[in-house]
């Protein structure tokens, strides 16, 4: 299903597979950036979703008060929501890596859930859903 589809980014959900998709597209100002993070994360809330694919391959920089923002308020929000892994596509942009690696540093301590990084979409959804099969497998 698509939940919000703006120039910059899209998000969609899958509610059989119980995952939240989120592809970055091009830079965000930072009220988009937020609102659409905003956005994806009521939908984890509404739909009980347990998985994020963040595809943040044509993401560009973020800037430093939406980094901030991200680690204060949105990662905690996001913890509390249920979330179980977020498995995230790198960017190509070195700014964004280096963005992307100074919150995930500074939010580690209020993320509950597990992270991943890939380069390559099937493997990220495939370890997305790990713990779901291996559940099915052992039962």
């Amino acid at each position: 299903m698509e939940i919000i589809k703006k120039p910059y980014a899209t998000v969609t959900g899958d509610r059989d597979t119980r995952t939240v998709t989120l592809r970055w597209t091009d830079y965000t100002p930072s009220a988009d950036y937020r609102e659409t993070l905003t956005v994806a994360r009521d939908a984890v809330k509404k739909y009980s979703f347990i998985h994020w694919l963040a595809d943040l391959r044509n993401m560009t920089a973020i800037l430093q008060a939406d980094e901030k923002w991200t680690v204060e308020e949105w990662f905690p929000s996001l913890a509390e929501a249920g979330l179980k892994r977020m498995a995230i596509l790198t960017s190509r942009d070195f700014f964004n890596q280096m963005s992307v690696d100074r919150i995930m540093q500074d939010a580690a301590p209020v993320i509950g859930f597990q992270v991943a990084y890939f380069d390559d979409e099937p493997k990220a959804r495939t370890w997305l859903m790990e713990e779901e099969l291996l559940a099915e497998l052992m039962a």
